[in-house]
């Protein structure tokens, strides 16, 4: 039987169960029988077993034995034979659980189990559960250097295997995971609190919209209550015009009850007032009813901030707070009939009429 290849590269694949430690912990294996063709003791050496995670870190020395008849060890008639003490077992994986094999072989006395990989991984090694094996020792190794093992044990030749742990192995060291575990728990913890933070002002600030609406809405109510009313009679001039109301597009008639503006607009009652107490504004030329309105309590500005917002949801380009009178010479109607009237307001012809009273 020729010598055995040792491992130039063990790959260990880190396919722990939840809750294990990321730490793997390796094993140097060193193998040693005494060649039939030149009757001399071979002796080989590699790092290429990996403990169990449930396994004692400690070394095993002893004979190797192969499981017989089945070289899984998962049938319930599994038998040693053992030729002297202590022994370690060489078992295949596959078909049954590693504790099963463990216990197996545990029964029968061994002092380490070494459970070789499936065929066709190579030296690949992964690391094993088995809980509840007691202090028996147990590592794996690859299929190349468990399949020579297995075959010069086959062949007659007393095998005989040494374990040492080797020191951890790990595809990232325990202080990147208490950095990173830390890093994470503070990014986490900054972004809640912004999140937190950005909703409890927005809250804030939903309150005090909400505030300055009810506050708001009371002013405009006062507003419209000062608003002149009157019932529309037969020689108004409103009805001579045959004007109509820009809210509802209908013309006046003869006992209709309209609101007049302070900005000389004539509007039904029962159509300006719900306007006004949602606008606040002539819908003609966007004079504003609450800028006589000095008794509010609330702050100006807070006021004026409320009041751009909800200008700004209804697409109401023209500020608020400006003059009457520079509105009146600045102004351009979009309607020219009430830019006609306008102008004949402020030169006071004989021959113009207005609806005003």
């Amino acid at each position: 039987m020729g010598d055995l290849t040792t491992p130039q590269q063990t790959t260990f694949c880190s396919k722990l169960h939840p809750g294990a430690s990321i730490i793997i912990w390796t094993a140097n294996v060193e193998v040693s029988y005494i060649s039939t063709g030149t009757n001399q003791t071979v002796i080989n050496t590699c790092k290429c077993g990996i403990y169990g995670l449930d396994s004692p870190l400690q070394r095993a020395f002893g004979s190797v034995v192969l499981p017989s008849p089945d070289p899984l060890a998962c049938f319930s008639n599994i038998s040693f034979t053992v030729t002297q003490q202590p022994w370690i077992a060489l078992i295949k994986r596959g078909n049954c659980s590693h504790a099963e094999k463990i216990r197996a072989a545990q029964e029968e006395g061994a002092s380490a189990v070494v459970i070789y990989n499936v065929d066709g991984t190579g030296n690949e090694t992964s690391t094993m559960s088995h809980p509840g094996t007691g202090s028996t020792v147990a590592i794996m190794i690859g299929n190349v250097l468990g399949t020579e093992i297995a075959n010069l044990i086959k062949s007659g030749t007393e095998v005989y295997m040494d374990i040492k742990v080797a020191g951890p192995h790990g595809p990232v060291s325990p202080l990147w995971i208490y950095i990173m575990s830390f890093t994470f728990f503070a990014i986490t913890v900054i972004i809640l609190s912004y999140f937190i933070v950005i909703v409890f002002k927005r809250l804030y600030r939903n309150q005090q919209l909400r505030i300055q609406q009810r506050e708001l809405k009371k002013v405009a109510e006062k507003a419209i209550a000062k608003l002149q009313v009157r019932t529309l009679r037969r020689t108004d001039p409103v009805l001579s015009e045959d004007y109509s109301c820009a809210v509802c597009i209908d013309s006046f008639k003869r006992g209709d009850v309209v609101t007049n503006l302070p900005c000389r607009h004539v509007f039904h009652k029962t159509c300006i007032e719900p306007w006004l107490l949602e606008h606040h504004t002539c819908p003609m030329c966007k004079y504003d009813i609450l800028k006589g309105e000095v008794s509010f309590s609330t702050d100006v500005s807070d006021v004026k901030y409320f009041y751009l917002m909800i200008s700004a949801a209804i697409q109401v380009s023209d500020p608020i707070y400006e003059d009457l009178d520079t509105r009146k010479k600045e102004h351009v109607y979009e309607n020219p009939t009430f830019e006609q009237e306008q102008q004949c307001s402020d030169h006071q012809g004989i021959n113009c009429q207005t609806h005003q009273m």
